[in-house]
């Protein structure tokens, strides 16, 4: 009577424990998705950043005496001297009694080219 109920009992020990199948290729497929969204993120997130730090360096680079620039909280105003050295820029932003701002470099966001009108 134990030897029935010992093979019945392996019988459903095999029945009810699945057997892992394809293992390698669940795996291999786990990689290729990380893979996948690796590179999505790096298309969709970091190369754009990337570029706009690009263009910002251009800018700040780029930036000389009499420049009609704008920041990043909207003041609009000419450059009065540029000083890279200690991060600063000094825009003149009332041509009537000369008013004058210092700000630091990174706070130009964009020129104001002279065939673009003021709005």
């Amino acid at each position: 009577m134990n030897v029935i109920f010992s093979d019945i009992s392996t019988i459903f020990a095999q029945e009810a424990a699945p057997q892992p199948v394809g293992q390698e290729n669940g795996f291999l497929t786990m990689i290729l998705i990380v893979c996948a969204v690796g590179v999505m993120l790096w298309f969709f997130m970091i190369r754009p950043q990337q570029r706009q730090e690009e263009a910002a360096k251009k800018l700040i680079d780029s930036l000389k005496q009499n420049d009609k620039v704008y920041t990043v909280g909207g003041i609009v105003g000419i450059i009065y001297s540029v000083d890279k050295d200690k991060n600063e820029v000094v825009l003149k932003v009332d041509e009537s009694n000369g008013t004058k701002i210092k700000f630091v470099l990174q706070a130009i966001q964009g020129k104001i080219e002279k065939d673009q009108k003021n709005t």
